[in-house]
């Protein structure tokens, strides 16, 4: 059954309801990580190893003809606009930064969960490497892929589902660092890196340049708070 019918209807079989279903899976396994065990550690361990990593290896038939190299232009570029979004990441929050995070919630709710400063750096390096791998293989290289197949247009169903349940359940996440009101738009702004990131991912048919500019851009910058919230 195909993902588009003739008349242009979206249709569903049974594996697409698989992938839809464990969508919803990053929301049982983080919150069991954070409100269960308290423990980042934990939480990374459960989202990354226990719900995502079986069905990217699973579907790895997905996302493995798409690992193509990016050149050497391309990541000299993407370093080049991750270190600019982070300067300008650092001083939005030196102007606005007390408007927009809670930085005593933070810092009470990260101690809660086990953090430490001696994992500020471990922490950071795996945020900007390993995270960004891991979710672009999930949402992009396999719900992506498998709930679009042949089509690639970006308004229907499937790259909705698949960004805006990508940018869901980051308010897990978002409800621990921001002020509540801006809540709402930290979590559209979150779709909104999806969806570009699909974009990407669809105009150049490699799923490595997704995980460059989620992991050297979008992920650096919040380490970039991460860093500016412990250190004060």
């Amino acid at each position: 059954m195909e993902a588009m019918a003739q008349d242009g209807s979206f249709k569903m079989n049974r594996h697409k309801w698989i992938v839809v279903i464990w969508t919803f899976l990053p929301w049982v396994f983080l919150s069991i990580g954070l409100h269960f065990f308290h423990s980042i550690f934990w939480s990374f361990f459960l989202y990354h190893g226990c719900c995502l990593l079986p069905i990217i290896i699973w579907r790895r038939k997905s996302w493995q003809p798409h690992l193509i190299p990016p050149t050497v232009r391309q990541v000299a570029s993407i370093a080049a606009i991750g270190v600019a979004f982070g300067l300008f990441t650092f001083t939005v929050h030196h102007l606005a930064g007390g408007f927009v995070l809670e930085r005593q919630h933070a810092l009470t709710a990260m101690a809660m969960r086990g953090f430490q400063l001696s994992m500020l750096v471990p922490l950071s390096i795996y945020f900007v490497t390993i995270n960004p791998i891991v979710e672009e293989l999930f949402w992009r290289g396999v719900v992506l892929n498998d709930l679009t197949e042949g089509d690639h247009k970006l308004t229907t169903p499937p790259y909705m589902w698949t960004n805006i349940s990508f940018a869901a359940w980051h308010f897990l996440v978002i409800r621990l660092f921001v002020n509540p009101w801006l809540i709402p738009l930290a979590v559209i702004i979150v779709a909104s890196v999806g969806f570009f990131l699909s974009w990407l991912y669809r105009r150049t048919g490699s799923v490595i340049l997704p995980m460059l500019w989620h992991g050297l851009v979008f992920d650096l910058a919040v380490i970039v708070l991460l860093w500016l919230i412990v250190k004060g």
